[in-house]
């Protein structure tokens, strides 16, 4: 296109006005310091900013100054910063483990199982030591979000040029970081020793570069700085009589070195320079849930030194343009022309490109990915799962990066106790041992088991027969002895013993996140015993049960234990034929379903369960049990039998108190309302109904690290009354 001369003449003389008086402001360098989650008022002093239309040439963060300034220097508005940091789930976030809900039900299956609140990751069936305390997958996916997944490899690069500070963790040499993976970067700088893993740049070792250079001013005026403006959001030193702890002695050395270099950078400022220090002195470095807070005591902080900012602001036209100049830079958005997973040791590359689906020849869409890498991450194979994104001639590589945890092996450990406080006291040791990724497929073994009053072992082979591992077959063995009480007048006066022994295999689909269905056959000798051969009129049975069924479950609950909202079904079916082998003839049904809903601080626990024999005669070792703690608990333990029952429950709790990290969750105190009925008969009809047996009562539970504690005290019909103490999960 060919413009006239007298066109041409007026746009360069535009061009060049422009460029004199961008040569004639100064450039204004922005240096943002650690400290944390008070780090978070970068953004209110990032706002003031803008609104007072100061423009900012080039960024220099620290720890946090870095994540918020890394944000800042891909063009991201201050508001759409904000938006962003307001709806984040911190403690998510932070406990890097996935939503109970999204994770894929292989996952959450023995969630029903009495193991503490940890899993050992074993090498060599030897446990590895922990390299961090807190996860980096979510946060890492969180600045990659924060900086929309920008192509940049040198920081010069981006809409502002940008540096972030860290310290070498083998020398403890500042490294300031000019080019790499951004997101990266931004973890880098914010890595505090022993609490994030240090992160590989170039030769050094990286974690947070608070220890050496809170505040990069000097990098600032290297980097583009006429002038600086710093804000220093840094933790003042502790007051004497608040250093009570260990932890807040070793916090105050570590400030104490932090604050030395500070100062150090804070006097080489100017009276042209201008410094920004938000008043935050009931915030702590750990308040991330107060982000609101923060944002306006940085707002008021820069409206504050209004009047000294106002010598760097620009016209409307002048800042226009130089908004416009920062669009500009921004990398265009190209097509994903390939994508690549680098290598793994034992996880399957071709199962993780069929789990994640990514699309070529259409740019990225980062949430779309997001949601798929933290589909694979919520299957426990992973440390971390990061990607970037490459140049190429006909568009962008998008590399996946998965960092595997240390083994394939795993460990659960966990103990279960009860107590009646009368005359039936029982306890449990549990382990099960998991070993993943025996071939390609993603085959797993596994192997449970469980010492004390019930003694057990179970061992299944689980293998996947599609890529995605939405089809599998189980084949599995299993013993089992465990007690069923005999109880009389409301006393329990002696146990009889029940061992199922055989195996099966099983034929299944897992619904995603949602459960799974799977079909089987199986063939197993069953023998009890009884202790008290004078009152039961057999002195045990032996016999051989041969058959097939149904197990079908939804788990969509997000808390195991004490959950706060979700849904949980279970539907078990069996059908015993002669016709295959077995010495009895019946057929088992039992549904059960749960639901959790919660009103402003309450939280209602609902289950409904319900079973027959469908027009046949149970086994004595098969019939259904009601009685003991939160299965009808002004009963002993299995004091109802029968070949249908029909059970309902309500529990209501509330938090009461939150326990430290280390030990568990939350103490609740609640209340208990159950109704059940149990009948011989051999199938569902309304005289089912005609004796209700019910139980009104109180709870008192924790969430603790070993499992859910709970103090139950009842009081049912027929003078029935019962306490129950119990560490595990009885329902």
């Amino acid at each position: 296109m060919k413009f006239p001369s007298k066109t041409v003449f007026t746009i360069a003389l535009l061009a060049l006005t422009t460029f004199a008086q961008a040569a004639q402001r100064p450039k204004v360098a922005l240096v943002l310091s650690g400290g944390g989650a008070r780090g978070i008022a970068h953004i209110g002093v990032l706002k003031v900013l803008q609104e007072a239309k100061v423009p900012v040439d080039c960024i220099v963060g620290t720890s946090m100054g870095a994540i918020v300034g890394g944000a800042a220097a891909t063009g991201m508005s201050p508001q759409k910063m904000e938006q962003e940091v307001l709806a984040a789930d911190w403690d998510y976030m932070f406990g890097d483990k996935p939503k109970r809900q999204d994770m894929p039900y292989f996952r959450k299956r023995d969630d029903q199982k009495d193991y503490f609140d940890f899993t050992l990751t074993l090498k060599d069936f030897w446990p590895v030591a922990p390299r961090n305390l807190v996860g980096v997958h979510y946060i890492t996916q969180f600045f990659r979000l924060l900086t929309g997944g920008i192509e940049a490899e040198q920081f010069d690069q981006l809409p502002i040029p940008y540096r972030a500070i860290g310290a070498d963790i083998e020398n403890g040499k500042t490294v300031v970081m000019s080019h790499g993976d951004l997101p990266l970067v931004m973890r880098a700088s914010m890595s505090v020793s022993g609490v994030f893993p240090p992160v590989p740049y170039e030769n050094y070792l990286v974690v947070d570069g608070g220890i050496v250079k809170n505040m990069g001013i000097d990098e600032g005026r290297k980097l583009c700085g006429d002038v600086v403006i710093a804000v220093n959001v840094s933790s003042p030193n502790t007051q004497r009589q608040k250093l009570e702890s260990l932890f807040a002695v070793s916090e105050q050395t570590i400030n104490i070195a932090v604050q030395k270099d500070m100062q150090a950078q804070i006097a080489t400022l100017t009276p042209q320079d201008v410094l920004i220090t938000p008043d935050m002195a009931k915030l702590s470095a750990t308040d991330f849930k107060e982000a609101k807070q923060f944002i306006a005591a940085g707002e008021k902080a820069a409206q504050a030194s209004l009047s000294k900012l106002q010598r760097y602001a620009l016209s409307d036209n002048d800042y226009q343009a130089w908004q416009q100049q920062v669009e500009a830079r921004k990398p265009i958005q190209r097509n994903i022309s390939k994508v690549q997973v680098t290598g793994t040791r034992w996880v399957s590359p071709q199962v993780l490109s069929s789990l994640l689906a990514v699309k070529t020849d259409e740019p990225l869409q980062q949430q779309a990915l997001h949601h798929s890498i933290d589909k694979v991450y919520a299957r426990g194979d992973f440390e971390r799962i990061a990607y970037q994104l490459f140049p190429q001639e006909n568009g962008s590589l998008l590399r996946i990066i998965p960092t595997e945890k240390d083994g394939r092996d795993f460990a659960r450990l966990g103990l279960k106790l009860n107590t009646d406080f009368a005359n039936n006291s029982s306890f449990g040791l549990v382990a099960g041992l998991r070993r993943s990724w025996l071939n390609q497929l993603g085959a797993e073994w596994q192997a449970q088991g469980e010492l004390g009053e019930t003694r057990s072992l179970y061992t299944e082979l689980y293998q996947p027969t599609v890529l995605n591992g939405e089809f599998f077959v189980a084949p599995w063995l299993s013993i089992k002895d465990e007690p069923r009480d005999i109880v009389q007048d409301h006393e329990t006066i002696g146990t009889n013993r029940v061992r199922h022994t055989g195996g099966g295999i099983d034929i299944g689909s897992v619904l995603g996140k949602w459960g799974e269905v799977r079909l089987f056959v199986s063939e197993q000798n069953v023998k009890w015993t009884s202790s008290l051969p004078t009152i039961n009129p057999l002195l045990g049975e032996s016999y051989q049960q041969t058959g097939y069924g149904l197990n079908a479950v939804f788990d969509q609950l997000d808390n195991p234990r004490f959950p706060r909202k979700g849904n949980w079904a279970r539907l078990q079916y069996f059908s015993a034929e002669q016709g295959m082998g077995s010495d009895k003839d019946y057929q088992r049904l039992m549904l059960d379903w749960r639901r959790a809903f919660t009103w402003d601080d309450y939280t209602f626990f609902a289950t409904g369960r319900g079973g027959s024999a469908l027009g046949t005669q149970l086994p004595y070792a098969e019939q259904f049990q009601l009685g003991g703690a939160l299965n009808l608990s002004a009963y002993r333990r299995g004091e109802l039998l029968g070949n249908s029952f029909a059970f309902t429950r309500l529990l209501g709790y509330k938090q009461i108190k939150e326990m430290p990290a280390a030990l568990g969750g939350g103490v609740y105190i609640g209340a208990l309302a159950e109704a059940g009925a149990i009948s011989m008969d051999d199938n569902w009809s309304s005289s089912l109904f005609d004796k209700v047996h019910y139980s009104l009562g109180a709870v008192l539970a924790a969430d603790t690290r070993l499992g859910p504690f709970y103090l139950t005290v009842a009081q049912g019909n027929k003078q029935r009354k019962a306490a129950n103490l119990t560490l595990g999960i009885s329902y």
